[in-house]
């Protein structure tokens, strides 16, 4: 993945993600940073939970197939990976389901307190837990469809899915994203998650954001997220 340019949309056709057996050599190498910085996090934010992770030590990108392994470790150690400067670090994988509103706007949301990313703009996403694990491999529609309905309560199966993928990398990340077209106009579908929202107890978004244009999302979106919204509106 080193030639692949960051911050730029690579159209695939497929993305496979196989699980592979032992400890993630990051997690032995690091544990006592890990531990030391888990204890920093949970004292700034009690609610965080060290639950499964998924990170790939190598990915490759062959014409338009993708291909990595994930070693399963901990969310502790995405949270020392996160403040890891180095560009040694194993990647971390995930997929965006991305929500086109009739006028082909794009719907983003902004990360309640609560979450490790509060206050960041994204567009639904979640990473990989044991749930999304299918014979040995990573079930990333599923994985989509899922978080869209816990982060926004609307069913990407009523939406049209597009075929092909767009990958884009920046910062040791590796964005899947897949855009899933709605024939409901941009005001009502963030009515409709405005709605759920106000049901849930915890709500994992603060405030919903459709974005009209590129160059709207601004330095609170991270920039692989920046720029597949930009290559959205310039690709239409």
């Amino acid at each position: 993945m080193k030639q692949v340019r960051e911050n730029t949309v690579h159209i695939i056709d497929s993305a496979e993600v196989r699980v592979l057996s032992g400890p993630l050599p990051y997690t032995v190498e690091n544990r006592e940073a890990i531990v030391s910085n888990w204890t920093h996090e949970r004292a700034a934010n009690p609610t965080l939970f060290d639950g499964e992770f998924y990170l790939a030590p190598e990915a490759e990108l062959t014409g338009s197939a993708f291909h990595a392994g994930f070693k399963r470790t901990s969310f502790a150690t995405l949270m020392h990976w996160r403040r890891d400067v180095s560009q040694e670090r194993p990647w971390h994988i995930f997929g965006v389901g991305v929500i086109v509103s009739s006028e082909g706007h794009l719907i983003a949301g902004r990360m309640s307190a609560q979450n490790a990313g509060a206050g960041r703009v994204y567009f639904p996403a979640g990473s990989v837990d044991d749930n999304d694990i299918v014979d040995g491999y990573v079930d990333y529609d599923a994985n989509r469809q899922r978080e869209v309905r816990e982060e926004t309560g609307l069913d990407l199966l009523d939406a049209r899915a597009e075929q092909q993928i767009s990958l884009v990398t920046g910062n040791r990340s590796i964005a899947l994203f897949r855009r899933y077209y709605f024939d409901v106009p941009s005001p009502e579908l963030v009515s409709r998650i405005e709605q759920y929202l106000s049901g849930e107890e915890e709500p994992e978004l603060s405030e919903i954001i459709p974005v009209k244009a590129a160059g709207a999302m601004g330095d609170a979106t991270p920039s692989y997220v920046r720029a597949f919204a930009d290559w959205h509106f310039n690709n239409r």
